[in-house]
């Protein structure tokens, strides 16, 4: 009778092999979480890259005009006049700005697209500032957020002329697009007028990534933000409005 020579694993054997597939995993997921969230980080800034040039493209068209970020100048609460609804904008992004029955803007849908961040995990949700502000679902999905001071060429709250490009004195540092969120009421700005600070997103490593009027991308920490209240002459500046 042949003598049965297989060799099973003992249970320390064992253990001390899942001990060791535990420490290596332990060692690579972090890792492997820092390089997932560096390539969600490069789509995002190819995100605003192309809405930085969808940008160019529109200043192109409309000799040197900029759309509006919010309903100023315009009709106030005409959707058609936030940049996201902009339907000449959106075009040269391919994305086409649906509307109601009545021909309303509804935006360009809840799909993923370069509107959105693959960071953001609802954007089809309004931010939650609760009390005044609860999260509601909105009926297209928006990553970004404009700086508020796009198109308008007066101060806050002051309806007006589209502002021109050649305003600008310091494109390289005048902000046009960043990674943010928005309430109901304040839906694709950040800072102008009502636009609380809160709208900024700092998705990536506690940093927000944002386009430049000369198409330049830079990832910001809060603190590199020039934040200032409505009242301070400071947001007339390079940053938001560029007049200087």
């Amino acid at each position: 009778m042949a003598k049965n020579n297989n060799k099973a694993f003992t249970l320390v054997e064992l253990l001390v092999v899942i001990s060791i597939i535990a420490l290596l995993m332990g060692i690579l997921l972090p890792s492997l979480s820092v390089a997932r969230e560096q390539g969600r980080c490069v789509v995002c800034k190819s995100n605003l890259k192309n809405i930085g040039l969808a940008l160019r493209l529109y200043i192109d068209e409309f000799e040197g005009k900029m759309p509006s970020a919010d309903p100023y100048p315009g009709s106030y609460g005409q959707k058609s006049q936030h940049w996201f609804m902009n339907s000449a904008l959106m075009d040269n992004l391919d994305l086409n700005v649906g509307k109601d029955a009545n021909g309303v803007p509804t935006g360009t849908g809840r799909e993923h697209s370069v509107l959105t961040c693959p960071t953001h995990r609802k954007p089809m949700m309004t931010k939650d500032l609760s009390p005044d502000y609860p999260a509601q679902q909105r009926e297209y999905a928006l990553s970004y957020m404009a700086n508020g001071t796009l198109g308008v060429s007066n101060k806050c709250f002051a309806s007006g002329e589209y502002r021109h490009e050649r305003e600008y004195k310091k494109p390289r540092e005048a902000m046009m697009f960043c990674d943010g969120n928005g309430t109901m009421q304040t839906q694709g700005t950040v800072l102008y007028g009502g636009c609380p600070k809160s709208n900024f997103e700092y998705r990536h490593r506690e940093k927000t990534n944002a386009v430049f009027l000369d198409q330049h991308i830079e990832s910001l920490k809060e603190d590199d933000i020039p934040f200032c209240d409505r009242l301070d002459d400071r947001r007339f500046g390079a940053f938001w409005y560029a007049k200087r």
